[in-house]
């Protein structure tokens, strides 16, 4: 287990247990987490908005491309939008969050790619499975 971590109650996870630094007129909630497949999360909570979203950052961008094949990152970003083993409709992840007041995009740069999405409150669970 990673310092400053313990497991939850149910092993799907460990929580950051140190304190995490915010602003004191920073009124948002925020929880880190390690997922089991050690993917790091950062919850934020803020009861203001009227959206919930997510973005996940990955380290491979135009520097990873092989040699014979440059733009492959790029291209495997668009991959991820048009569909997937579980929801294999094209498109079926941006209609769904277009139902439900949302809206999703995603960069590559050099040494990274980005992913994020709103949608509406209800909807998060969904999104986040598609």
């Amino acid at each position: 287990m990673a310092e400053g971590y313990e497991p939850s109650k149910d092993g799907t996870h460990a929580v950051f247990t140190k304190p995490i630094e915010s602003s004191a007129n920073d009124e948002r909630h925020y929880r880190l987490i390690r997922l089991s497949n050690e993917l790091e999360v950062l919850l934020i909570h803020d009861a203001t908005a009227d959206k919930s979203a997510a973005a996940l950052d990955v380290h491979v961008g135009h520097l990873s491309d092989p040699d014979n094949l440059q733009g492959l990152a790029h291209f495997l970003e668009h991959l991820l939008f048009l569909g997937t083993a579980k929801y294999p409709r094209e498109n079926e992840y941006k209609e769904f969050l277009s139902l439900h007041a949302g809206k999703s995009n995603a960069s590559t740069s050099l040494d990274n790619t980005a992913y994020h999405f709103d949608v509406g409150h209800a909807f998060l669970e969904g999104a986040l499975d598609r």
